[in-house]
């Protein structure tokens, strides 16, 4: 006969009384399963948050490597560049069908004169504020 036929026929009424009393689980082992998850469901959505502003910078600069692919292009057939973005996609050059905006669906920034001769136009976008001239902005020649 085993400790388990012991409990079961009552023979250790001491330890069967406590194993008929522990049925559930007690306030303070709950509360500490419900604390742990919480830390868990704060980290994994911290992490994630993150990774959506990430995505968003990444698709700009995607976007961007694609406008300035058509940008070159038409600057070899045309020896300049266009006055607007909209001229690559009446060209043919780009989609006119996918709106060229950054990953935060705002108008990307363009001036076909540009500020030197290694940066002959200007590309960017003005990242997740809105605002130009801040940290988070976004220019085609910083794009790797």
């Amino acid at each position: 006969m085993n400790v388990r036929d012991n409990i079961e026929t009552g023979k250790r009424g001491q330890v069967a009384g406590r194993a008929a009393r522990r049925r559930g689980f007690s306030l303070i082992e709950l509360t500490l399963v419900l604390a742990i998850m919480g830390v868990l469901i704060a980290v994994a959505s911290f992490n994630l948050l993150g990774q959506g502003e990430k995505a968003k910078t990444r698709a700009t600069q995607t976007t961007m490597a694609t406008i300035r692919t058509a940008l070159d292009q038409y600057n070899l057939d045309n020896s300049a560049f266009p006055p607007d973005l909209a001229t690559l996609q009446a060209a043919k050059l780009l989609d006119a069908n996918k709106p060229l905006k950054d990953g935060w669906n705002r108008d990307l920034v363009y001036d076909p004169r540009g500020r030197s001769r290694e940066q002959p136009y200007i590309l960017g976008s003005n990242g997740s504020d809105g605002m130009a001239g801040t940290e988070d902005d976004i220019s085609v020649w910083t794009v790797k």
